[in-house]
């Protein structure tokens, strides 16, 4: 590079660097005007200020030099050490959606920059292959990160599924398991001087055997119904004739469209709905249960409710307290409410309640 070009490349590049705040102010407008997240998130808007600048510096110093002055080691470093300060959840869509209102007002004031100057052509050819490989380095760690992320989330989940089912596991089997092995225990040791107290310890578990026996069903079941299934309705009214307990009638409808319901959220909703039904038919002694679920495209309303024996909510002796403890937990990491109505002798009411993506609060 001789040094006319030189010394143009360096005027180009201040009179540049002198417009970086004007172009970073039209990238933040142009980001506020659109929607999705880096449109309305403070913080996500900021981190996408802070990528601009770099890009800015990057093709700067390629006007400055003549050459591709992008660094992608050291671009790679700052992602994998989380120092480029992104947000690893931003689905690739929205980093090149974000590139895409960045590459103009770069290039616009590239040109005007060096428009008139001597070796413009090859000034503008330097930065606009600097701005392109600034961008497209930089959402190909986009892109890793989230995939990153994913898989994460992917790990989280199967670890909180291990987790849900080995409570089940001790909860629902292990104590009556316990109560087995406790009491065949004890019938051997009375069996020669007492056998009236062992055949007794002989049926105690001989009963909680058949416990432990419909536990394990119900685990197995429980496996078996949360796998995909295709229709909400249909999902329920399979639980209900596994259940197979009670003389209670039921009255069961799901209204709406449930394609407004992202899978996950469905998911979680028959989790509750059916852990709210097996404890009305457990617990309830009631003659009619009702369960509703209505889907709006906003939001999803379900509730269970029963006429049976009820009981006092603040006392905290009900029985189910843990799966009540589940469903409350469940709703509310969807970012939605469970609220609990009972008296004693008057029935029980579960209400849930799940606002949708896109809802306005």
């Amino acid at each position: 590079m001789d040094q006319n070009a030189l010394a143009t490349g360096i005027a180009v590049a201040s009179a540049f660097e002198a417009r970086h705040e004007t172009v970073l102010d039209t990238f933040r407008k142009r980001l506020i005007g659109i929607c999705g997240p880096l449109g309305l998130e403070e913080a996500l808007l900021n981190q996408a200020i802070a990528q601009a600048r770099q890009v800015l510096i990057d093709v700067t110093d390629s006007v400055r030099t003549g050459q591709i002055q992008v660094d992608e080691t050291a671009i790679a470093f700052l992602w994998q050490t989380g120092s480029a300060g992104v947000q690893s959840n931003v689905h690739p869509v929205e980093s090149l959606r974000t590139a895409n209102e960045l590459f103009e007002p770069v290039l616009d004031a590239v040109i005007e920059t060096a428009s008139g100057q001597p070796d413009a052509t090859c000034i503008i050819r330097t930065a606009t292959q600097a701005l392109q490989r600034s961008i497209t380095t930089r959402i190909r760690w986009a892109s890793e990160m989230y995939v990153a992320f994913l898989l994460d989330r992917v790990q989280e989940a199967q670890l909180a599924e291990r987790r849900r089912i080995a409570r089940e596991l001790h909860d629902r089997v292990g104590g009556s398991a316990s109560v087995v092995s406790r009491n065949l225990e004890l019938a051997g040791a009375y069996a020669k001087t007492d056998p009236d107290r062992s055949q007794s310890k002989m049926d105690v578990a001989y009963r909680a055997s058949l416990h432990t026996l419909e536990a394990v069903r119900g685990v197995a079941t429980d496996l078996r119904l949360e796998s995909k299934f295709d229709n909400m309705e249909q999902a329920l009214r399979g639980f209900l004739d596994v259940m197979g307990e009670g003389n209670a009638t039921v009255d069961l409808a799901v209204r709406g469209d449930e394609a407004w319901v992202p899978p996950e959220v469905l998911a979680e909703l028959f989790l509750v709905v059916r852990e709210a039904l097996r404890n009305a038919f457990r617990h309830s002694s009631a003659n009619t249960i009702l369960s509703h679920v209505d889907i709006a495209p906003h939001e999803v309303r379900a509730w269970v409710s029963d006429d049976g024996v009820g009981f006092d909510p603040d006392a905290g002796t009900a029985s189910g307290g843990g799966g009540l403890a589940s469903m409350r937990e469940r709703v509310e990491l969807l970012g939605g409410k469970l609220a609990l109505h009972s008296t004693p002798g008057h029935g029980t009411m579960i209400e849930a309640y799940i606002p949708l993506a896109g809802a306005v609060a």
